[in-house]
């Protein structure tokens, strides 16, 4: 009797802790990766880089494109592909929201908005390691 309540403790145990796992069910997003970005209601569509840094559920990195270099920080939540950055120019002056879906380990895509009242879409590819 006592060894199979302390087995269906162990039991027990093993599976609250083995069902908290700390990190993201899905794609690790560091790397390099290439975006483009088309803004509503303007021709053409830009290009950029970034750098992304993913710890646990939290992000971090750069990103240079026609209108700067830009710190990023964001989040991906923690069931599913979707992930949010916010990035900040050097100087201040200009930010974007972008809220996106990881649609494979090496592309995402989604929507974004910039504090100057612009808003569009944003497709990003990771760069292949060599």
């Amino acid at each position: 009797m006592k060894y199979s309540i302390m087995l269906a403790v162990a039991i027990i145990a093993v599976g609250f802790f083995g069902g908290c796992a700390s990190g993201p069910k899905h794609d690790n997003m560091t790397g390099d990766w290439k975006y483009t970005f088309e803004e509503t209601g303007r021709d053409g569509v830009h290009n950029g880089t970034m750098t992304i840094a993913h710890e646990s559920y939290k992000l971090k990195g750069k990103c240079n494109d026609a209108f700067g270099e830009f710190e990023l920080s964001g989040s991906i939540s923690e069931n599913g592909p979707k992930f949010i950055i916010d990035g900040r120019r050097n100087d201040n002056k200009r930010s974007f929201h972008l809220t996106a879906t990881l649609l494979s380990h090496n592309e995402f895509e989604g929507t974004y908005t910039t504090n100057q009242n612009t808003s569009g879409t944003m497709k990003g590819f990771r760069l292949k390691e060599e």
